[in-house]
């Protein structure tokens, strides 16, 4: 039982970072859309399924990282993380497509009329201006858990939550 609730813990403490960046960008995506779309309203359903997205990228993330493809480029570590940003990209938007034809379903009756239909009945320019912002979160993700597997949990702990030095007391 013990061995269960440490890899439980280890689970969570590795998702963590993921989902509460996800969980913020989510929901500022949530945000956009409802105001581009005219829906001021933010609704419970709104807020679950950015919650759930947050959820579920948070867990692609980790599945990602654990495949032998994840380190592929990971000699250079700009690659590295161009890489990684693409890998998430491909679940994310995989996910953003699964997003959009939900709700499809249950007004068309089945996801193949689902599909057919959400070609004419979504925006697109919208569709792909959010997949962007989700892409360049992916890259900010992506850039920031590999500078502190570079510099180090401890070190980046100390820079950001120390006390600033002046230069004199350097």
């Amino acid at each position: 039982m013990k061995k269960i609730g440490a890899t439980v813990a280890r689970e969570i403490r590795e998702a963590l970072p993921a989902l509460v960046f996800f969980l913020f960008l989510f929901h500022m995506i949530a945000l956009t859309k409802a105001v581009l779309l005219g829906d001021y309203s933010i609704t419970a359903l709104r807020a679950t399924g950015s919650t759930i997205g947050a959820l579920i990228v948070a867990k692609a993330i980790l599945l990602v990282e654990a495949l032998p493809i994840a380190r592929l480029f990971s000699g250079r570590r700009v690659a590295h993380v161009l890489w990684k940003t693409l890998l998430f990209a491909a679940v994310v938007l995989l996910f953003r497509f699964v997003e959009e034809i939900i709700p499809l379903t249950s007004k068309h009756g089945g996801v193949v009329a689902a599909t057919k239909a959400m070609y004419g009945e979504i925006s697109w320019p919208l569709f792909w201006v959010l997949a962007l912002w989700i892409l360049g979160g992916l890259f900010l993700y992506c850039l920031a858990s590999e500078l502190v597997r570079a510099v180090g949990p401890e070190k980046v702990k100390e820079l950001l939550f120390s006390t600033r030095t002046t230069g004199s007391e350097r």
